[in-house]
């Protein structure tokens, strides 16, 4: 959590460092110094991926509340099958990956 406060406090300080000192010269080398900074950020879904994961993940919860409220016979056995899977989901949409580079 340390290392993750310092790179933002770092972050900042580059940010601000070159939105100070820009001169028409400068300018491209600090738009590109931004954008680098700005894409390294984390957030809280990566990629449409994930976007997608999270999304099925919330349609699968819905379905398995409602496989619970209905009248079909086998209800537990598919409710939380339904349950498992969204959980498995909601929980692959927030991983992020090993492979960062």
């Amino acid at each position: 959590m340390h290392e993750q406060e310092e790179s933002r406090e770092e972050w900042e300080k580059d940010l601000i460092d070159v939105q100070h000192g820009v001169t028409p010269a400068e300018g491209l080398r600090a738009g590109q110094i931004i954008t680098k900074k700005l894409c390294v950020s984390p957030a809280p879904i990566q990629d449409f991926p994930h976007l997608v994961r999270l999304l099925l993940s919330g349609i699968l919860l819905v379905i398995g509340f409602v496989v619970f409220s209905s009248d079909i016979p086998q209800k537990a056995a598919l409710g939380v099958a339904a349950l498992a899977a969204s959980c498995c989901l909601g929980v692959s949409a927030f991983r992020w990956s090993r492979k960062r580079g």
